[in-house]
């Protein structure tokens, strides 16, 4: 839980992660990191090591020269066990940045610290460009076009030729990116093709079509196109048919909630003879 208090009430038992170290109170003497814990009075009582990857351990200050088992732990500040100082809307959102930290003792767990704790917020990860990374990555073939009649064969003018990409290809592709302790995953989802069928028409479907079986009547396909005249006269002697399929990408972080990245596109493209009429026998498919 959050509570909204000026700096001014650092007396309560709280933390803060402020973007440098130089508010009054703290005191310069800082660790490996560039931070220190310093109470109201600036007399710093322990010392991060290492606040970046969360692994350095506290020092003690007592004079006993004994290393301290309690250490510094970087979280999310949604995961903080205590209330968190949220100084003005014009700070920087520090949680997007994974320092946030917290004192964490063997056998206690997070403890309760009076006062807070100060290291400059350095470079920052951008989740959102890290997702953009991640989609990089993203393995998505070209998908195969189908018909049937067969690609392989001649489609024929005033029959309706079934269009379908392979439903084995049609699904959702992830992708995750790290930096240091944040995370990005980036989800594309295929929502629609558009086929453009050569003749100067095109075809619009929401999903991947309906593969023939012997049997179906022609009208039970979803996705479908009735060519009206010949290739015979195009230079090729065929058309060209391409299919450019477009998906939705989103994206999630462990630093914020995610959100929406511009959809992107995959196209195939293949050649069909289309003939006339002479006579027609078995219709075949792949």
């Amino acid at each position: 839980m959050r509570t909204r208090l000026l700096m001014g009430a650092c007396l309560s038992t709280a933390i803060l992660l402020v973007a440098t170290s130089a508010n009054a109170g703290a005191d310069d003497r800082s660790g490996g990191a560039g931070g220190a814990y310093v109470n109201p009075d600036g007399d710093p009582t322990a010392v991060a090591g290492d606040s970046g990857s969360g692994g350095g351990g506290g020092r003690s200050h007592g004079g006993t020269g004994t290393e301290n088992p309690c250490k510094w732990q970087v979280v999310v500040e949604d995961d903080f066990k205590f209330d968190v100082y949220d100084v003005d809307s014009a700070q920087p959102q520090h949680s997007a940045t994974g320092r946030w930290l917290q004192y964490v003792c063997p056998g206690v767990g997070a403890v309760e610290i009076n006062g807070y704790f100060a290291v400059p917020e350095g470079g920052r990860v951008d989740p959102r460009e890290l997702a953009v990374g991640a989609l990089a990555s993203v393995g998505i073939d070209t998908p195969k076009i189908r018909t049937s009649p067969s690609e392989n064969g001649r489609l024929f003018v005033q029959v309706p030729t079934w269009l379908w990409l392979d439903h084995d290809w049609w699904q959702s592709y992830e992708a995750t990116a790290n930096a240091g302790r944040i995370w990005s995953t980036v989800r594309a989802t295929p929502v629609a093709v558009t086929w453009a069928m050569g003749d100067g028409q095109s075809v619009s479907c929401r999903g991947p079509g309906t593969p023939w079986r012997p049997g179906m009547p022609d009208d039970a396909s979803d996705c479908a196109h009735t060519y009206r005249s010949s290739s015979a006269t195009r230079p090729s002697g065929s058309f060209s048919v391409e299919a450019t399929v477009t998906f939705e990408v989103t994206w999630r972080s462990n630093a914020t909630g995610g959100g929406v990245l511009p959809a992107i596109t995959r196209t195939s493209t293949i050649a069909v003879e289309v003939g006339e009429i002479q006579a027609i026998g078995t219709r075949g498919g792949t």
